[in-house]
């Protein structure tokens, strides 16, 4: 019993038995697991919209109940048109799960979540996903725009690896909380916008928007930077920029509409 024969003999079944063991585990558990992720990013996409706040004690039929009634995940296409998966003739779940590491941006048709008024059908504003690539990883997150197609709601990073203390603090509601009320078309020196060729995004600056930009119009679409973590700060303006130039001419088709 002793032998070498047996021990191998032993070692091999208690290997098999706990790949068993653990295959059930990752079997059983997935799909809870999927709804604790459809929740998780259900959550991050209303706080980015200011549905909910960060922090906020509210149960899971709450957070479902509000998605549900004021969240439509729709399309746009090149020429800025808002379709259903419907009518894009595209199946809805292949479409999130092919497209969710790579992103929305580059394709013909683009995500976007269409968000209600809580009492009525008009539009409250729209959520774009945002991606890129941090200091260590890629880095996701949603940025919420006003019906004007301009002023930001508000913005998450739902999914980031970056160093805790530093560039981590992306994903903070207290940095999270400079968003609200900047704009995503770069004003000009003279304070007017050309929303055709105008750069758009949301910069981060280095140290911080009143030293860098003072009271510049470049400062509307700039937040401060965190100290220390400057890959970081450049890899989420570029998320920003790479992310919504692409939408650009859904923009300005809200931007248009609410002109007139």
């Amino acid at each position: 019993m002793h032998s070498n024969r047996y021990i191998i003999l032993f070692i091999i079944i208690l290997c098999g038995a706990c790949a068993l063991i653990l295959s059930f585990l990752s079997s059983s558990l997935e799909k809870p697991q999927a709804k604790a992720k459809a929740l998780y990013l259900s959550q991050e996409l209303l706080i980015a919209a200011n549905l909910i706040q960060p922090g906020e004690k509210i149960s899971v039929d709450q957070t479902l109940k509000i998605y549900k009634k004021r969240v439509t995940p729709m399309l746009t296409n090149q020429n800025g048109d808002l379709l259903t998966f419907e009518e894009a003739g595209i199946d809805m779940t292949t479409y999130m799960q092919k497209n969710a590491k790579t992103g929305y941006a580059k394709l013909p048709y683009k995500l976007i979540y269409v968000i209600k008024q809580k009492k009525s059908d008009q539009i409250y504003g729209y959520v774009i996903p945002v991606n890129g690539y941090g200091l260590w990883d890629a880095i996701y997150g949603y940025l919420a725009i006003a019906p004007d197609g301009d002023t930001v709601i508000g913005t998450t990073w739902y999914q980031q690896a970056e160093t805790p203390g530093l560039g981590a603090e992306i994903a903070t509601s207290k940095w999270q909380a400079q968003f609200p009320g900047k704009l995503i078309f770069r004003e000009n020196p003279d304070g007017t916008t050309n929303y055709q060729s105008a750069p758009i995004g949301i910069m981060v600056v280095k140290t911080t928007v009143e030293q860098e930009l003072k009271n510049s119009p470049a400062a509307k679409s700039a937040v401060d930077g965190i100290p220390g973590a400057t890959k970081t700060s450049e890899g989420v303006s570029d998320a920003y920029q790479k992310s919504l130039n692409p939408y650009r001419p859904f923009l300005l088709k809200m931007q248009s509409k609410e002109a007139a």
